[in-house]
């Protein structure tokens, strides 16, 4: 399985906190949702360009399955990972987010589950 799509949703549902969701699609049919936790203020436009730059850059084309490989891709390949910040960070989380519930979902289970309980 690998990802082979990906969409990054400005849903404008609330004033001061719209989300700001990405979707992780699989070539199995199978989608993952994450949500930027950086989705309000003057970071927003950072959040949702540091999502699309992570995706096309790391994230199209790899294995959802293998989760701790993409966080430290993400994390000591991005360049500012290491060096820390809201931004890059919420990116980081989001698309970990978004592989653990296309993980859950391959395997029918729920993520808590996965997670130790």
């Amino acid at each position: 399985m690998k990802i082979i799509a990906a969409d990054i949703c400005d849903i404008d549902l609330h004033p001061w906190k719209p989300p700001i969701i990405p979707r992780l699609i699989t070539d199995e049919g199978i989608y993952g949702l994450g949500e930027f936790p950086l989705a309000y203020g003057t970071g927003r436009q950072a959040a949702i360009a540091m999502t699309k730059e992570m995706v096309e850059h790391y994230v199209i084309g790899a294995d959802p399955m293998q989760i701790e490989a993409m966080w430290h891709t993400l994390f000591r390949r991005t360049f500012w990972g290491q060096g820390g910040g809201p931004v890059v960070y919420g990116g980081i989380s989001t698309i970990d987010e978004a592989l653990w519930d296309i993980k859950g979902k391959a395997l029918g289970r729920p993520i808590y589950d996965l997670l130790g309980g």
